[in-house]
């Protein structure tokens, strides 16, 4: 889940220190201007402001190329007084706090480097550098050409570099005042210098003047008329005259108080011109972490804009710059070379305190934690193999008792290209062994995960074991240890035996495509039975059924960005749209297959936003169909949820196995509202109230329903068809609890009795995580 990815980061930082004075000046905070909606209106300068830059920004030009450098680090912060009772705190505290979090961080505190201009010292833990060369000619194509060279270094390898730039990048978000909405922390913000936008903000001048490099600039405050909107609020600094021309922006959030663990957040945007065009120059933004006066974790990024031109460049020029960066991008030398602004001390000095982070026995261990709280996997054989999940060594379910499971993989640092995995399980009560296989080859390099951005990968996997019908047994989470608590019998399972031979690929903008050869064995081990009645006197047990398939399924995710786990991946922002399509075409006598068919599914996802910062709206829609006539088994299975861990992609009310339908429609639709009633007696309190709403309407087709054909498979032991009345459940819960927990209870609204006309359980109350920003 998000918690495990992100609060590793987050929280970690946050209970080691509390913050300090920042070493940069403070952005005025708007809402402690004396008399400010007294001062003079400037919303006319600025819609002046903002035609002008409409009409000269560079990139109405149809031939515009630039240089852009970014630097991204993240420093723990001090006062120079109070290195020497850090350390003491550090050597001396033995709270288990201070022991295991903050005492492997010790060494930190040996290589503060002096900031030039405060009273501060910082160490840099985490140092990302990016260049990219822009050349743009839209005469010739409507695209841009970006050659681009990224470096990374620091501490927290455990944790994949990547995985943290791409929190980072979610964090610092790509704000544009002038666009409409910019994302930032997985919000949108509206931009103060969109025309559409003025109507929400207040423009005043202050009287107040600044010298900007050689220009005098006139000084303008502007802030949300709504606290609660998802704003800006700070100064503007602009040249007077008739064509005013902004040439700095100082801002922070409308309202800093609705964000977790922040406690500070500045942005710097500044501007220039270059033959009458209006460029950006520099970008800077920092977020702090901490509200105390012992240390405070900040993370920085400064994006510079240089070498603007606006004449074509040949095809021989951007071919040898991008030779040269390709071949050099982790050379030192080079960076120098392209480097707009030197680094500091405290990130020359990077090498070293890695050098130091690897011979201090407390970070390697809390290292060794890290790795187990995220992926659940042991490292052994200097990291060339991981031993786990160990989530799932011990389960328990009523068909195998006390569920006993080992396995492993293979890792990067035995080949980057090559891995081997498996695992092998046995139950103490039907003493049956089961066990899983696969290997994978993948046709690019990879630095941290087999699996990671971007896919191209062969794989063929092999797994005998139990599974529960409409589940992936490849793909299984069942004998999680957080699945051995369920609310009703888990009796149902059938033993699979599956291969598949398949190959994924995905491309720079999410779009995904995946074709695939499996072969399934399935045979019935519980309480369900695969059972034909042609007559009073003709009834046939059967014991198997097998299937062969060539499957084809693509996916499309515009903008999404994850944490990388392995061959998983957990969304640190969805998409606002993500659409997947599957098509799977069954052929008989293929490998002994029983049944010839077709299917095709589809999931569409899109998020809605509301204005004010009042919440949000995801909703799912999918549908599906066979094309052929199938035994029950092969029919679409809606997923159940039997523990007490709310799913969002589950029925959590529905048990497994139950129903069975050959074409659905359904939707899922989850509000999340940044409201409580509690916020009524504690105004910062940051829960958030969850609403949500399950359907699926399919009523089985008289091709698939056994009662009109014998010689399908006659529904048994709780099995029932979908019927003309849709299946439903509704949910409610409280998230953001202590920041991390979210508690729902969730009620069946529909089909609320068995087959026998036994009352079932209507509600249950789910747990799960919670995150935000």
């Amino acid at each position: 889940m998000f918690l495990r990815y992100i609060l590793i980061f987050c929280l970690l930082f946050l209970y080691i220190y509390s913050s300090a004075q920042e070493e940069r000046r403070d952005i005025k905070y708007t809402l402690l201007l004396p008399n400010k909606d007294e001062l003079p209106d400037a919303k006319e300068y600025i819609l002046n402001a903002i035609e002008n830059y409409n009409q000269n920004k560079y990139t109405n030009q149809l031939v515009h190329n630039y240089e852009f450098y970014r630097k991204t680090s993240v420093d723990i912060v001090v006062h120079k007084d109070s290195v020497g009772s850090q350390i003491d705190r550090v050597r001396n505290s033995n709270d288990l706090i201070s022991k295991y979090l903050i005492r492997p961080f010790g060494f930190c505190f040996e290589h503060v480097k002096p900031n030039p201009d405060s009273d501060m010292k910082s160490v840099t833990i985490l140092l990302f550098e990016d260049h990219k060369s822009v050349f743009t000619n839209k005469l010739q194509s409507k695209k841009p050409r970006i050659i681009q060279t990224s470096t990374d270094n620091g501490i927290f390898q455990v944790l994949g570099h990547k995985n943290i730039q791409s929190f980072l990048d979610e964090a610092f978000g790509d704000i544009d005042l002038f666009k409409y909405n910019s994302n930032v922390m997985l919000l949108s913000f509206k931009g103060p210098l969109n025309e559409a936008n003025t109507e929400i903000y207040t423009y005043k001048f202050t009287g107040q003047k600044k010298i900007i490099g050689e220009e005098e600039c006139v000084e303008i405050v502007f802030y949300s008329k709504h606290m609660q909107e998802n704003a800006f609020s700070g100064y503007l600094y602009i040249t007077p005259g008739d064509n005013p021309r902004l040439v700095e922006a100082e801002f922070m959030f409308n309202n800093p108080e609705n964000t977790n663990f922040l406690r500070k957040v500045a942005i710097r945007h500044r501007f220039s011109e270059k033959e009458n065009l209006i460029i950006p120059v520099e970008k800077e933004n920092t977020l702090q972490i901490g509200s105390d006066n012992k240390g405070t974790i900040v993370a920085s990024r400064k994006d510079l804009y240089f070498n603007y031109s606006f004449k074509p460049v040949s095809a021989e020029q951007k071919t040898g710059r991008s030779q040269s960066r390709d071949s050099r991008k982790n050379d030192p030398s080079f960076w120098e070379q392209i480097r707009p602004i030197p680094l500091t001390a405290s990130q020359i000095q990077l090498d070293s305190l890695k050098l130091a982070a690897d011979e201090d026995k407390s970070f390697r261990r809390l290292e060794s934690m890290i790795r187990l709280v995220l992926s659940g996997s042991i490292s052994i054989a200097d990291e060339k193999a991981d031993i786990g999940p160990l989530t799932h060594f011990i389960s328990h379910n009523d068909m195998e008792g006390l569920r006993l499971r080992v396995g492993g993989n293979t890792t990067i640092n035995l080949s980057n290209h090559f891995q081997l995995g498996g695992y092998a399980a046995y139950g103490t009560r039907d003493q049956t062994l089961k066990y899983q296989a696969n290997i994978a080859y993948s046709l690019l390099p990879k630095s941290k995960y087999l699996w990671e951005y971007p896919k191209k990968v062969i794989s063929f996997a092999y797994a005998s074991d139990l599974n529960i019908p409409g589940q992936d047994v490849l793909l299984m989470n069942r004998d999680h240890f957080a699945q051995s608590f369920a609310h009703t019998p888990t009796d149902n399972m059938s033993h699979q035996q599956v291969a598949l031979l398949a190959f994924e690929s995905e491309n720079s903008h999410n779009f995904t495509y995946k074709i695939a050869g499996k072969f399934t064995y399935d045979r019935p081990m519980g309480v369900v039975k695969y059972i034909q009645v042609r007559n009073d006197n003709d009834t046939t047990v059967i014991n198997n059924i097998t299937s062969s398939e060539l499957q084809v399924s693509v996916r499309y995710a515009p903008g999404e960005k994850f944490f990388q786990r392995k061959e998983r991946r957990t969304a640190i922002r969805r998409a606002s749209f993500e659409f997947d399509f599957t098509h799977r075409i069954g052929i008989k006598r293929i490998f002994d297959s029983d049944n010839s068919y077709q299917v095709s599914n589809f999931n569409i996802f899109k998020r809605f936003s509301f204005d004010k910062n009042i919440g949000q709206i995801d909703t799912y829609f999918s549908g599906g169909k066979i094309w052929g006539q199938v035994p029950f088994p092969l029919l679409f299975i809606p997923e159940g949820n039997q523990s007490y861990v709310f799913s969002h992609n589950a029925y959590n009310c529905m048990n497994f196995y139950e129903f069975v339908t050959d074409r659905f429609v359904s939707t899922s639709i989850n509000t999340t509202l940044n409201w409580t009633p509690i916020r009524l007696f504690l105004e910062n309190d940051k829960m958030k109230i969850c609403l949500g709403a399950k359907m699926i309407y399919g009523p089985l087709s008289e091709r698939n329903n056994p009662e009109t054909h014998p010689e399908l498979f006659m529904f048994n032991n709780g099995i029932r068809a979908l019927g003309n009345v849709p299946y439903a459940e509704a949910s409610i819960g409280i998230a953001n609890i202590f920041k991390v927990l979210r508690v729902d209870y969730a009620r069946r609204l529909t089909y609320t009795s068995d087959i026998y006309g036994e009352d079932i359980t209507k509600g249950t109350i789910l747990f799960s995580g919670s995150f935000s920003f």
